[in-house]
């Protein structure tokens, strides 16, 4: 019996000195003024000449004040020279401060190596917090939230945000959202066809990123690790996304999972969780996992346990004769739904077969998705597949895509997906109306859209 698993400060800036010591040096002139004002203004008026040498003393102490007060803080002789009347005294207090400014970096650039330049960052905004956290290959990101503006590199997570009603902090997607999504995604994401495109789910573009100054970049796991840490070395977060657990795999499209089921369910989870928390979404978040949870529940006490040999065996064709093997989502949806996937024996992940696998295999049902017609059309019109037990059948299925059965989950695999599957594998205990009033709920309640999709 195979019953599913559960899932458990560079030299190029300018120096100023502290506000605290230029008040102090100016207070002190200030009231070393102050001082020797005073002291004149009270004084009996002397003869003549006494007066001249009165004066001359004083203006002789207030030179020396200055010097004193000027050699204290190395101001340079010319601006001494420039300072020593009264009338131009404040300015040249400030000439002088900054001659101290360039004179003590001057001073700091021969006596220490120049710091490295480290990453631009933004100030805080007081009404965002600081979230720090760690993503789908084990980096540590952190981020100011609630985000604003999103670069998505990663095609699940456009969707997603989509279904959080996040679509406004989306500015720019990966450049082949319509093949990886399907033409669907132009409802239910207005606007989507007009936003710039700076990269695809492993290339990028980083000058293009940067130029958009996004809060936060959303990347694949197949994204090209140079390019996500010049984005990183900017000062902008980079936050991978891949829709399972267990962590960075060696081969992001390959993986080797130690409880595939539970890595799809809990990755799905926290991708969900995760852009929810992103946009300020969170509540609407829960609610979408709470809707995929009830979906499962209702598939899990429909189907029950099945015995291997009396489950539909069903492969899944794909473009470039390649299919889903071992350790694939799809293999765990269908599991759940009661069929098994005949490739997962013979294929570890997303890999190309032959006709003579296939012929071996001699599936029950074929499916194909929907964004694949091309390969649906092929295998009803090709001569070697008439002989396969499902095309004499007639159980070529094309998948629609709301039902996604992918290689990696997305929130409506879960909670339409598997319960379309069973109802085509077991219509006997899940029903078409009832696939049809989840549809519609689902649609209404997170694209806010009326469900167009047929079965």
């Amino acid at each position: 019996m195979h019953a599913p698993m559960r899932y458990g400060r560079a030299l190029s800036q300018p120096y100023t000195l502290p506000f605290a010591r230029t008040t102090t040096l100016h207070n002190v002139i200030q009231r070393k003024e102050a001082t020797m004002s005073d002291t004149h203004t009270h004084t009996t008026a002397p003869h003549t000449d006494d007066a001249t040498n009165a004066q001359a003393d004083t203006s002789s102490n207030t030179e020396r004040a200055y010097e004193a007060l000027f050699s204290r803080n190395n101001v340079s002789a010319a601006t001494r020279s420039h300072a020593l009347t009264r009338r131009n005294f404040l300015g040249a207090t400030l000439a002088g401060l900054s001659v101290v400014s360039l004179g003590a970096l001057a001073g700091c650039a021969g006596n220490k190596p120049a710091p490295s330049k480290e990453p631009e960052k933004k100030a805080a905004d007081p009404k965002k917090t600081t979230w720090e956290f760690t993503d789908q290959i084990d980096q540590k990101v952190s981020v100011q939230i609630p985000v604003e503006r999103m670069v998505v590199l990663q095609h699940h997570s456009i969707d997603i945000l989509a279904q959080l009603g996040a679509q406004k902090k989306v500015i720019a997607v990966e450049k082949n959202w319509e093949k990886d999504l399907g033409g669907y995604i132009k409802d239910v994401f207005p606007g989507i066809a007009s936003l710039p495109n700076p990269g695809s789910l492993s290339d990028w573009n980083v000058e293009t990123i940067a130029s958009l100054k996004p809060d936060v970049v959303i990347a694949a796991s197949q994204a090209n690790p140079k390019a996500m840490k010049q984005i990183r070395d900017l000062g902008i977060p980079v936050c991978v996304v891949s829709l399972r657990a267990e962590g960075k795999q060696q081969e992001a499209q390959n993986p080797r999972l130690s409880n595939a089921d539970a890595a799809y369910t809990n990755g799905c989870k926290w991708a969900v969780e995760t852009l929810g928390k992103l946009t300020g979404t969170s509540d609407k978040a829960n609610l979408l996992w709470k809707f995929c949870k009830e979906s499962r529940d209702q598939v899990e006490r429909a189907i029950g346990s099945i015995d291997d040999a009396k489950r539909t065996k069903v492969f899944v064709a794909c473009p470039d004769n390649k299919t889903y093997g071992n350790d694939k989502y799809v293999g765990c949806q269908l599991l759940r739904a009661g069929a098994i996937n005949v490739a997962a024996k013979d294929i570890q992940g997303y890999k190309p077969y032959t006709f003579e696998m296939l012929a071996k295999w001699d599936p029950d049902m074929i499916i194909v998705q929907d964004r694949y017609k091309s390969v649906y059309d092929a295998i009803l019109v090709s001569k070697p597949h008439q002989q396969l037990k499902a095309v004499k059948n007639k159980k070529v299925v094309l998948a629609p895509y709301w039902t996604k059965p992918w290689g990696n989950p997305d929130a409506d695999s879960i909670a339409l997906g598997e319960l379309w599957l069973a109802h085509i594998f077991y219509p006997e205990k899940i029903s078409k109306d009832l696939v049809l009033e989840r549809a519609k709920a689902f649609y209404k309640t997170f694209y806010g859209t009326d469900f167009k999709g047929t079965m």
